[in-house]
């Protein structure tokens, strides 16, 4: 009998879990229909929006879609990256995802820590610069401490250089704050924290941290060298590196052709 669309050809139950995944994401349709093509092989572009349209959800609630206006980001050669923590719950314990993000490549690298102190910050930065191909000009950070002293009290300072700068100015890199009560000066990697949850925390449950790390990495190896991002014209961040490296190699460590580093590797 169908369910009363046109040209059907999925179950209401396969209806009822894409409009769930749609309202807990509200993921871009080209995103949605990314994460949904391993679950529904023959769910095109163009039936998913439909199916959208017909339940009502093809766009999001009006709450979501307004935000603050906000200034374009300043172009900058690559190697200028955002970096940011974010917290979440599994197996009744809090772990850190601590996340970098490439301004101009969108080129991806994040690890799983039991905790955000200041040597897990310093061991995510030297994994890093391990990990781009390219060489890494400027970092910006929020003000937290695993980054910086400068949120603390004067008398409280400590009389030395931070250990996260330490490892900045050791590869001549510049780093940089935030502004405070400013998070989204640092948006692009706070956005990125927000893919990577949707994709994987909010669409999955997950019996350990191990299982967690497993998908991640196979999530963010999907994402550097196979999807296709608009910010990107539709090229994905390791193509855009193959592109860079063609222009201008001197700001390459080696040649990029050649990258195939996984997550924690």
């Amino acid at each position: 009998m169908g369910n009363g669309r046109s040209n059907a050809k999925l179950t209401l139950d396969e209806d009822w879990l894409i409009c769930e995944v749609r309202r807990l994401t509200w993921l871009p349709l080209d995103d949605l229909h990314q994460i949904l093509k391993p679950m529904f092989p023959k769910l095109s572009r163009s039936a998913l929006h439909r199916l959208l349209q017909y339940y009502g959800i093809s766009k999001k609630p009006k709450e979501l879609r307004e935000k603050p206006t906000r200034s374009k980001f300043k172009s900058y050669e690559i190697g200028y990256l955002h970096i940011d923590i974010t917290d979440f719950w599994l197996d009744k314990k809090k772990w850190s995802l601590f996340v970098s993000i490439d301004r101009e490549t969108k080129f991806v690298y994040s690890e799983i820590f039991a905790n955000k102190t200041m040597e897990n910050a310093q061991l995510f930065l030297k994994n890093v610069y391990k990990f781009y191909p390219y060489k890494i000009h400027t970092i910006l950070t929020d003000n937290g401490l695993q980054f910086s002293y400068k949120a603390l009290k004067q008398e409280l300072k400590p009389n030395k250089i931070h250990p996260f700068d330490e490892i900045c100015n050791d590869n001549n890199t510049e780093h940089r704050l935030t502004k405070f009560a400013h998070p989204w000066t640092n948006g692009q990697v706070e956005k990125m924290n927000h893919i990577i949850k949707s994709a994987t925390l909010k669409l999955f449950h997950y019996e350990t941290i191990d299982d967690y790390s497993k998908h991640l990495a196979k999530f963010l190896n999907y994402y550097n060298f196979e999807k296709k991002l608009k910010s990107l014209k539709f090229k994905s961040p390791y193509d855009k590196i193959l592109a860079r490296y063609q222009e201008k190699p001197d700001l390459f460590l080696g040649n990029p052709s050649y990258y195939c580093v996984g997550l924690n590797n």
